[in-house]
């Protein structure tokens, strides 16, 4: 009777909004509120038992306690690298998401994306949260997991060494939503070397709750253009990578600066007059925060000299900072794979919105199984070439 009598009760909790956005389930049962507030009343900062500052927190094998990666790591807050350390300064942008020494540019490809939505990023990162008003080491966020939005705390002391951030940082490095978000994230999935390779679309997904699909840019659709920039219109993350032949082949950068097995984000898609023709370009993102395309429409190539200046301070073109243009039929010839996390179920192929219904069907996952599971495990879907660095 057990079974029928937990199906019920889950049945109950969804019909009263629990898993909704606005009432997460709470991971492991730690509720931000009331682990704040009792952090208030008792004047000390949050530390998390659930996912201690300590060696197993950072990894198992690459980056596990024996490992000469992790000697010489100090665990600290923000408040202690910087004098004023920021939360979010004037609205999240990509910028603030730098990548450092762990392979999950996946990761920051879907994070840098997440900026571009501002309603969608206050879905997974909360704005009651700083270092100022009720500070008390204690943050949180949200994430889809099978089906539900889960609340997921952590405690603001972040890896360091020399007295700087050892993972994800902000460009200035005085804003910290990003580390901790990697933190939060590192936490569902057990250690931040778990987050070592991925396919960006598995944070699209994670973030969003959305549903992705993906494009063979060797054979892409005529279309792509139009469905590229519809998916950017309606809010849809975009991300996009070169597929690599062998291990050897993943981190290596091309004559013209593109770096193979790497998550790249698509943050823009415009169209130029170049002398008396329309040019269609793409505006794509290394969470490297630097090593850009140096061919066609690259920051200092000459195609801009056609452009006038007024369009050109519209584009936005920008010194070494991870961002470049590019034009549409080289990011053809160069990219192998293209990922589209959509928000709604509404086809971006077609000019029409379709209305469509949801079902959700509550069950477990049984050894052996060939349907259902995500990505990463055993009888999901087959995953893309996961990007590792």
């Amino acid at each position: 009777m057990a079974a029928p009598v937990a199906g019920v009760s889950k049945q109950q909790a969804a019909a009263e909004g629990l898993g909704s956005n606005q009432k997460a389930v709470k991971y492991l049962g730690q509720d931000f509120e009331t682990l704040r507030q009792q952090c208030l009343d008792s004047g000390v900062l949050f530390k998390d038992p659930e996912f201690p500052a300590c060696p197993s927190a950072l990894g198992y094998k690459d980056l596990g306690p024996c490992s000469p990666q992790t000697q010489g790591i100090v665990w600290k807050r923000p408040p202690e690298l910087c004098a004023s350390p920021q939360f979010i300064v004037g609205g999240a942008v990509r910028t603030d998401v730098c990548q450092g020494g762990l392979g999950d540019c996946w990761l920051l490809a879907a994070m840098a994306s997440l900026t571009l939505n501002d309603g969608l990023l206050h879905r997974v990162v909360p704005r009651d949260q700083d270092f100022q008003k009720n500070y008390a080491g204690i943050f949180h966020f949200q994430f889809w997991q099978r089906g539900e939005w889960v609340e997921v705390v952590v405690d603001d002391r972040l890896p360091t060494r020399a007295g700087e951030l050892l993972f994800v940082h902000s460009a200035d490095g005085s804003e910290f939503w990003g580390a901790l978000l990697e933190k939060a994230y590192a936490k569902l999935n057990g250690s931040y070397e778990a987050l070592a390779g991925g396919s960006t679309v598995e944070g699209f997904e994670d973030f969003t709750g959305g549903i992705s699909e993906f494009y063979d840019l060797r054979k892409p659709p005529a279309s792509l253009y139009q469905i590229v920039r519809k998916a950017l219109r309606a809010g849809s993350l975009l991300a996009c990578s070169i597929d690599v032949s062998s291990a050897a082949e993943t981190e290596a950068v091309t004559s013209q600066k593109l770096v193979k097995g790497h998550a790249y984000s698509i943050t823009r898609i415009e169209e130029v007059d170049l002398r008396g023709r329309v040019e269609q370009l793409i505006r794509l993102r290394n969470p490297w925060g630097e090593v850009e395309w140096t061919g066609a429409w690259s920051d200092n190539a000459p195609e801009w000299n056609s452009i006038d200046p007024r369009r050109q301070a519209e584009l936005g073109r920008r010194a070494e900072d991870g961002e470049f243009w590019m034009s549409f039929s080289d990011f053809l010839r160069q990219f192998s794979r293209l990922e589209i996390c959509s928000l709604s179920p509404d086809s971006l192929s077609s000019e029409e919105v379709q209305k469509w219904s949801l079902v959700l069907f509550n069950g477990r996952r049984t050894r052996g199984g060939l349907a259902g599971g995500g990505q990463n495990h055993p009888g999901g879907s087959p995953p893309p070439p996961p990007a590792g660095h």
